[in-house]
């Protein structure tokens, strides 16, 4: 999902292609499930995303006036969570912004609201010693966003690329200066690197497939960057593996997002799986996010979805790197909110 944190942006409005009483509503990066008519194109709104933790005075806005309950989630009822309309997912709560108008668009506000965020546990073999991250000129974050609120980025027909999402973990790879970094998404995002540690799951899957010294042949010079889903981390996800090990989605060379197609061999053989390629027919990828998962060959679970890019990579119009995700419906209904990124 879009990077945690409380943003103030003009909405725009997509319609819900399951609801007619419903519109979709993008704030920022942020996917909302908005009632129709409830709000124009250009309206200024405040997101707190899932994982937020509200003061008091917030989190007493949505508890409901029929029953009592809170919508919100923890032991305390606020923490903000996800939620699917019809299909669509909604990605956090909207803050009144009355008396907020002086706040800044384009900028965290989570801390001038008293805001936090709440992060899952992590397990012993996904933590370790860090380190910061080096000073890089090419270095990148990656995350993927909704389908329902960028689909109108990709032109009717355009050579387009659909991979199968795995539920694992994100993996990030890097070398500058002939040295190899390892961290995790979370970590990338705090300028965080995981020192090598045999009993690291991001740096077992990468030695269990010779990730450095194929990356090394592939690619010998300048700055290198592998995005890559470890797995099998999560649970009722294994993908028939008996070991740590990855499947490469992104690949950036010297700053520059690499087409699937002139991936190296390597790559190409530890790339996650390709469900399609060709020309973009929104219902056609639609179709795809179900099913079976294909890392195995044997269908052993459920599919979680699908991910979209260009096949000629490229940002969106906000500036976004352009990849966005359809989750299946099998995978939502298991979703808890609380999976490990």
């Amino acid at each position: 999902m879009a990077e945690r944190q409380v943003v103030k942006e003009h909405a725009r409005l997509f319609p819900h292609p399951n609801a007619e009483r419903l519109e979709l509503c993008k704030v920022g990066a942020f996917q909302l499930v908005v009632r129709r008519g409830e709000y124009r194109d250009g309206d200024v709104i405040i997101v707190a995303p899932e994982r937020s933790l509200l003061p008091p005075h917030y989190a007493q806005l949505y508890v409901s006036a029929d029953t009592g309950a809170s919508y919100l989630h923890g032991p305390e009822k606020n923490r903000v969570g996800s939620v699917r309309l019809r299909g669509e997912l909604s990605q956090g709560v909207i803050i009144p912004g009355e008396g907020l108008e002086g706040l800044p668009f384009g900028e965290d506000l989570s801390a001038a609201l008293g805001i936090t965020f709440w992060e899952p546990p992590i397990p012993a073999n996904m933590a370790g010693a860090v380190a910061p991250l080096p000073v890089a000129r090419h270095y990148q974050h990656h995350d993927v966003e909704q389908f329902g609120i960028y689909a109108d980025e990709f032109q009717g027909g355009e050579p387009v690329v659909v991979t199968e999402k795995l539920h694992g973990s994100q993996g990030v790879y890097f070398r500058t200066g002939g040295v190899w970094y390892v961290t995790s998404k979370g970590l990338s995002r705090s300028g965080l690197s995981l020192l090598d540690s045999a009993a690291n799951v991001y740096w077992q899957a990468a030695g269990n497939v010779g990730l450095f010294a194929a990356a090394d042949a592939a690619v010998p010079d300048g700055e290198l960057q592998v995005f890559a889903e470890v797995i099998p981390v999560q649970k009722g996800f294994g993908y028939g593996q008996q070991k740590p090990t990855l499947r490469v989605f992104k690949l950036s060379v010297a700053g520059q997002v690499q087409p699937r197609a002139d991936w190296p061999e390597w790559f190409q053989t530890y790339g996650v799986p390709v469900l399609y390629e060709g020309a973009y027919d929104p219902e056609h990828i639609r179709s795809l996010r179900g099913g079976l998962e294909t890392v195995s060959g044997s269908g052993l679970h459920i599919r979680e979805g699908l991910v979209l890019t260009p096949a000629v990579p490229r940002p969106s119009g906000d500036g976004s790197d352009l990849s966005v995700k359809l989750v299946s419906d099998a995978y939502a209904r298991k979703e808890t909110g609380e999976e490990l990124s």
